[in-house]
């Protein structure tokens, strides 16, 4: 019996020591990949920074790979089942090469992914696979696509032509003759396996905190494991509402309920509301304005519209020449955020002001109460007919099934536009849409309320003709800011259409964003990730046209400020506030999300965190390095009020959300049960 003999008594072993240093190899290679991918976001870290991030990155990797080779390893237990027989050789090999074949396309997958979103595979991934011809409609247009898989092939016929090598080498191996040995590996394997598991040799479990060890985002996230990351963002959303030992699973209960909701009502503004209700949060606006007639209301949600490309905001690319020339005699909305960074948290923010959370979208929760009033609902009792377009699928993300139960009673989709002019997968580009509505609008009974979602802002970035394309293909960014100058060119000819009808004078437009385009950086939250812009457009009714606002406001605030100019001085729920008239010293607010990772905006603070986690971060915008400059130690009571400002929100968003109401309410319900109680 050789020394080789007493380390591993068994080839059973040799073979899992072996399989576990292959996976770990490859997971190392994919963070290699990663590094590689995004050093110059690094911010020249060490190399002592760096291999830090990476012998972290070996104890998630440890905890994927021993899980997968648990069952098996059980398997391998039983007497009959030997690495001898070839049938069982070919089943492992088989199965173990379509497992990791799975790893590696989340891997190379998140080479991509963390560009978009700034954060490995998470919950938002799965979301797109709900619909997989547009998922796969944007993979393959994107221009790394075919890299990619390249890579993804590569790794695969690499790592099943080395666990076939190895699988060869253990049979040539002399296992100890001895059963004891044999029994005591075994043990000792197990105890392994489990600590590798547990990827900690603490009371508590590895978790998505460790890698949470410097002030660099990037290399923060190249610790993390993208299995790991889907696997346990999968794992909280599944968990979310269930009962664990009588009561639910909330990982949102930061505060009792009282303080929560009484720290919200007071960042809202809102007196005298009795917590225990679904109205908690109802609000009564004063009357602003005066007019003996009810404005039409157009809402344009334009796709991926970034304030980083609007000349009205500072940008220096010159696509948005309409939209700045529209801005010169509206109210435009400076210091403006998305609460979210899909859609289907933009939507929901938009029309029905209730805010983004992490997990699955209000738009596709099924069994979700409603705790908001839409903008249809809100007026509806005014007499107003409410109506959505889109020009691509309606029911994706649950669209169409959302906004009819939140009071928009006619919809316009696809099939309602010239399918012959579609462009791309998506749908139906902005002009023809435009065109279309622009007819429609004259037989809309009056008064009307109409939200138009674009969609021609979009990966893969394609323009109807040659007159779009301002810059040429040698610029990384050409078909960004194409697309973008023709999205802004159809805006104007959507005005001017209407600017020909005598609907025009009696009609208020809101021009916003439904997200911004990408949510890479390196902070895992930068605020110029969610800066949108906000233009309310009605040269003939409000007088006060061509002023910026800088008080900072999110989409949430755009129902209470609508209902201020239409005016509807009826009670509703909001989750945010009028951003027309408050006081002229209060700096407002922003709450924005990206799955765990939370952030508010108040002036020119920054206060962030993390869902789950007691790390903290207070930033000072005004520092043009501010994601390398904590200042909580210096602010600490201001840190502390934020962070139970914004975990109040976030609370009571997800109570309400997750049946902590009693049961839908619409506005003309309010209206009927709350008709004398006081507003503010």
């Amino acid at each position: 019996m050789n020394f080789l003999s007493v380390i591993f008594p068994s080839r059973k072993l040799l073979f899992w020591v072996g399989f576990f240093v292959l996976g770990m190899l490859f997971f190392s290679l994919y963070r290699a990949l990663f590094l590689l991918t995004y050093l110059s976001e690094t911010d020249g870290a060490s190399l002592l920074t760096i291999a830090q991030a990476f012998l972290i990155g070996l104890r998630f990797d440890s905890c994927i790979i021993s899980f997968t080779i648990i069952p098996f390893f059980l398997l391998l237990l039983i007497p009959f089942v030997r690495l001898e027989n070839k049938a069982v050789r070919s089943i492992l090999l088989f199965l173990f090469t379509i497992i990791y074949a799975a790893f590696f396309l989340f891997l190379v997958t998140d080479l991509r992914y963390f560009a978009v979103f700034g954060s490995r595979l998470n919950y938002f991934a799965v979301d797109y696979f709900d619909y997989p011809g547009e998922f796969f409609y944007s993979a393959i247009t994107d221009i790394a696509f075919w890299k990619l898989t390249g890579l993804w092939l590569l790794t695969v016929v690499m790592y099943y032509l080395g666990l076939k090598k190895w699988l060869s080498l253990s049979l040539r191996f002399e296992p100890s003759p001895l059963l004891l040995p044999r029994l005591f590996g075994n043990l000792i394997v197990a105890a392994l396996l489990a600590l590798g598991a547990r990827g900690s040799l603490g009371i508590k479990p590895l978790d998505w905190g460790a890698a949470l060890f410097s002030e660099n985002h990037t290399i923060n996230q190249m610790a993390l494991n993208s299995p790991y990351t889907l696997a346990h963002s999968l794992y909280e959303e599944s968990q979310e509402g269930r009962k664990l030992f009588g009561a639910k699973v909330d990982r949102f209960s930061y505060y009792n309920f009282d303080t929560a909701y009484q720290t919200v009502a007071a960042m809202l503004g809102l007196e005298g509301n009795a917590p225990d209700t679904a109205l908690s949060l109802r609000r009564k606006l004063n009357r602003y304005e005066s007019r003996d007639f009810k404005p039409n209301l157009i809402v344009v949600i334009m796709e991926s519209w970034s304030a980083d490309k609007v000349g009205a905001l500072g940008a220096q690319w010159k696509v948005t020449p309409r939209f700045d020339s529209l801005a010169q005699q509206g109210i435009l909305f400076s210091r403006f955020y998305a609460n979210g960074i899909r859609t289907n948290r933009g939507v929901p923010a938009i029309l029905c002001s209730f805010p983004s959370l992490s997990g699955r979208s209000i738009m596709k929760r099924y069994a979700a109460d409603y705790p908001f009033t839409s903008l249809a609902e809100l007026l509806k009792p005014l007499g107003y007919s409410s109506i959505f377009a889109y020009g691509g699928d309606v029911e994706f993300d649950n669209m169409e099934g959302f906004l009819r139960t939140a009071g928009y009673d006619r919809f316009y989709r696809e099939d309602d536009f010239d399918v012959s002019k579609k462009l791309g997968k998506w749908g139906i580009p902005d002009h023809v849409i435009f065109e279309k509505l622009a007819e429609e609008i004259k037989k809309f009974p009056r008064p009307f309320h109409l939200a138009v979602l674009t969609l021609s802002n979009h990966d893969p970035h394609l323009v109807p003709d040659d007159r779009f394309k301002l810059y040429g293909d040698t610029l990384p960014l050409a078909r960004v800011l194409n697309t973008f100058y023709y999205s802004d060119w159809a805006i104007g000819h959507l005005v001017e259409l209407i600017k020909a009808q005598p609907v025009f004078d009696s009609t208020i437009f809101v021009f916003t964003s439904d997200h911004c385009a990408y949510q890479s950086g390196k902070h895992p939250l930068a605020p110029s990730n969610f800066h949108i812009p906000l233009l309310i457009y009605a040269p003939a009714l409000i007088d006060s046209g061509g002023i910026t606002i800088t008080r900072v406001g999110s989409q949430v605030d755009i129902v209470p400020t609508v209902a201020a100019l239409v005016p509807a001085n009826i009670p509703f729920i909001s989750w945010g506030r009028d951003l027309l008239h408050g006081a002229t010293d209060d700096s407002g607010f922003a709450v924005i999300v990206s799955e765990e990772k939370l952030g508010l905006i108040e002036g020119s603070k920054f206060y962030f965190a993390y869902a789950d986690n007691p790390h903290r971060f207070l930033y000072d915008l005004n520092d043009p390095l501010y994601y390398q400059r904590n200042i909580q130690d210096s602010l600490p009571d201001l840190t502390l009020a934020m962070e139970r400002r914004l975990k109040s929100y976030i609370q009571l968003a997800s109570y309400l959300a997750r049946g902590g109401t009693r049961k839908r309410h619409s506005a003309a319900d309010s209206i009927m049960s709350h008709a004398d109680s006081p507003g503010k």
